[in-house]
C-alpha cells in the first residue's frame, strides 16, 4: 500500500479534526468561532477551544491560553482547552507535556487503514473521549475543566468557513449582530441609533468616519434616521448563511399578526 501523503496545512489539519469530531453523536464543531480555531459544543452546552499548528511550539501555547486577567474579568471561555498537531518530535514533546500538566490536551494525527486506503485519523475516542469519562486508561488525568463562569458565544449557525487559516475571517458575536442591523436597515430603507444599539452594539464606528476610513453610514433625510453608503463592508458576502437567516427571522417577527388580549376580542 503506498504511503499517505502527508499533512501540509492547518486548514487540512483541522478538516480531518471537524470530519471525525461531527460524526461523534451529541457534538457540534464550529469552525473560526470565539478565538479559536474550532470552537467544539456538545449538545449538554459544554465547549472545547480548539487550537491547531502543524508542529507544537510556543505560539499555540500562547494561543490556547487563557490571557492574564480572563477569570478575575469573568470573560467567556470554553469547558476544555485543546491543541491539534500533525506530529510531535522528541523536540516539541517538552511542550506536549507542559501543556498537558497546565490542563490543555493534546492530540496528533495517526495513519489508519481500511479497504479504501490510508488515512489519518486522530482517533477520538483514543485519545480523548475516554478522558471524559468515568475511567481512564493507565491512571491518565480526565480533561481538565477550567469552569468558567461565562462559556463562549456559540454562532447561530455552523459556518462553511474554512477552519485554521492566516487571518481568518470570524464570525463573532459583533458580526451577528451587525448582519441583524443590516438586514433591518434593508427592510425598512434607515436605521436609528436606538435600533442599532437595541442588538447590542454601538453605532459610532458605523456613522463615524476617518480621512482613511469613511463611515459606512450617513444621515438620511429625516432627523435620527441613518442610510447605507458604498463604504459598508460586505459582511452579508462573507457570512451569506447567517445573513439569510437574519433577513428570514426578521420577516417572520415583522409579518406575524398582531395578536390582541383575548379581553379585547370580546368587546
Amino acid at each position: 500500500m503506498s504511503k499517505i501523503r502527508a499533512i501540509e496545512k492547518e486548514t487540512d489539519l483541522c478538516a480531518v479534526f471537524i470530519n471525525e469530531f461531527n460524526a461523534v453523536p451529541g457534538w457540534t464543531c464550529y469552525p473560526e468561532a470565539a478565538g479559536f480555531d474550532v470552537l467544539v459544543v456538545h449538545e449538554s452546552g459544554r465547549q472545547i477551544g480548539v487550537e491547531a499548528k502543524l508542529s507544537l511550539n510556543a505560539k499555540v501555547a500562547d494561543q490556547i491560553l487563557p490571557n492574564r486577567g480572563d477569570e478575575y474579568y469573568g470573560r467567556p471561555g470554553p469547558d476544555h482547552r485543546l491543541v491539534i498537531v500533525s506530529k510531535i518530535t522528541d523536540a516539541s514533546a517538552g511542550i506536549a507535556k507542559m501543556l498537558e500538566r497546565l490542563g490543555v490536551a493534546v492530540m496528533c494525527t495517526r495513519e489508519s487503514c481500511d479497504m479504501q486506503g490510508k488515512y489519518f485519523t486522530f482517533q477520538l475516542d483514543y485519545q480523548l473521549l475516554h478522558r471524559d469519562r468515568d475511567r481512564t486508561y493507565m491512571g491518565e488525568e480526565r480533561l481538565f475543566d477550567w469552569w468558567p463562569s461565562e462559556r463562549c458565544q456559540v454562532p447561530v449557525l455552523v459556518s462553511n468557513l474554512p477552519a485554521g487559516v492566516p487571518a481568518p475571517v470570524r464570525l463573532t458575536p459583533w458580526k451577528e449582530a451587525a448582519l441583524k442591523v443590516i438586514a433591518l436597515m434593508r427592510r425598512q430603507g434607515f436605521i436609528t441609533g436606538k435600533q442599532v444599539a437595541s442588538y447590542g452594539i454601538g453605532i459610532t464606528s458605523w456613522t463615524q468616519g476617518t480621512s482613511s476610513k469613511p463611515a459606512w453610514l450617513e444621515k438620511g433625510t429625516v432627523r435620527g434616521q441613518w442610510i447605507e453608503t458604498p463604504h459598508l463592508p460586505a459582511f452579508e458576502l462573507q457570512h451569506p448563511e447567517v445573513y439569510a437567516l437574519a433577513v428570514n427571522t426578521l420577516a417572520l417577527e415583522l409579518d406575524k399578526p398582531l395578536a390582541l388580549p383575548q379581553a379585547e376580542l370580546a368587546l
